[in-house]
């Protein structure tokens, strides 16, 4: 893919530099990195990037414009070797490596680009791999940040753009077809579930509260999403909204899944990759957060708002914390609804892209 350096002058192409990016593992991780990604394609329009992650964020990054090729990662060591060597014939000049983890050093250094980047992690300094610390602040405290100071260095001034996907029209029209059953009214996504279990989950039943609210005095059409394990909660949510709801838990792809989301006025969410997804569809999000700081990870873009108990807030929680979970049941219905009616009047309404807070 680099050409010889014979043919470089005559092909302009084979002078870009070959860069890969080894990517961060979960569906709100990799939405909240795509600002930097952005940042650094804008600044790099010549480059030839290969963005690698593993096989269930494959379809994520294709929806991106940044990387001109999607690589996934093998699973197990083994594959992670296999990965490495695979990569190492394209003949990359330089990897960043967004994750913290050890098996993504490893396979960037497998890959033999010469030089190597990342932030902080396990034997960062055995595989070669040059750190780079983020600097913090009152206007970077957003885990946006570390990106983009890796990817541009650090302190880097740039106010990076919210993320943006392309929705494939092949996913764009499974989506129509689902809708298109739906009643006339607002389209509000309701996304009940989080990866990180009861520490991020509004209880089901005031989601499916809300989605009776909306469909009867608003007319809202409400369409549940989420995985499949998730299926009796969205199928729940869906019954409260009468005729007026649809769950699609579990039936969609990633791709079909923004496309449902950009197909709607208003998405109602966790605190969970679903709500990161909705931002970087475009939609207007109304997210409900315990104790998580949304300052740190809240969903990035101008349409957006958080509804969180007061309560010292914090990166990182377990799954059973039990002072989250108090905080999400403080949250009430009617502080959710509020949120949702006041955005759904203000419609398309634009503003920076910076991080949304309560």
């Amino acid at each position: 893919m680099t050409g010889s350096p014979g043919s470089a002058s005559a092909d302009p192409a084979a002078a870009a530099p070959a860069v890969l990016m080894v990517g961060v593992n979960w569906i709100g991780d990799a939405v909240m990195s795509m600002p930097a990604v952005q940042a650094w394609r804008a600044l790099n329009p010549a480059a030839r990037l290969t963005m690698l992650v593993k096989p269930p964020l494959a379809p994520l990054w294709r929806m991106h414009a940044a990387p001109d090729d999607v690589a996934a990662i093998e699973p197990g060591s083994l594959g992670a070797v296999r990965t490495g060597l695979a990569l190492r014939a394209r003949h990359f000049d330089r990897a960043y490596i967004l994750p913290h983890s050890f098996r993504a050093a490893w396979i960037a250094a497998w890959s033999g680009a010469p030089e190597r980047i990342g932030l902080p992690g396990l034997a960062r300094g055995l595989l070669g791999v040059r750190v780079v610390q983020s600097r913090s602040g009152p206007d970077r405290a957003h885990q946006q940040f570390e990106y983009l100071d890796l990817l541009l260095g650090p302190g880097a001034a740039a106010a990076p753009e919210p993320p943006r996907l392309r929705i494939p029209p092949e996913a764009a029209a499974s989506a129509a077809r689902w809708l298109a059953g739906l009643p006339a009214g607002p389209r509000v996504a309701m996304m009940s579930g989080a990866a990180r279990g009861p520490a991020k989950r509004w209880p089901v039943e005031r989601f499916a509260e809300a989605a009776r609210r909306l469909a009867a005095d608003h007319g809202c059409a409400v369409i549940a999403l989420g995985s499949p394990a998730e299926a009796a909660d969205a199928a729940a949510i869906a019954a409260a909204a009468g005729g007026r709801g649809l769950s699609l838990a579990g039936r969609t792809d990633i791709s079909q899944w923004a496309a449902v989301l950009a197909g709607c006025a208003l998405a109602v969410s966790n605190d969970s990759g679903g709500m990161h997804l909705a931002a970087a569809a475009g939609t207007p999000v109304v997210a409900v957060f315990g104790r998580t700081d949304p300052g740190r990870t809240g969903p990035l873009g101008p349409l957006c708002d958080v509804v969180q108990a007061p309560g010292a807030r914090s990166r990182d929680i377990g799954r059973e914390d039990e002072d989250a979970v108090r905080r999400l049941a403080a949250v009430t219905v009617d502080e959710v609804m509020d949120r949702c009616v006041r955005r759904l009047a203000r419609g398309g309404a634009t503003g920076g892209g910076r991080s949304c807070v309560p």
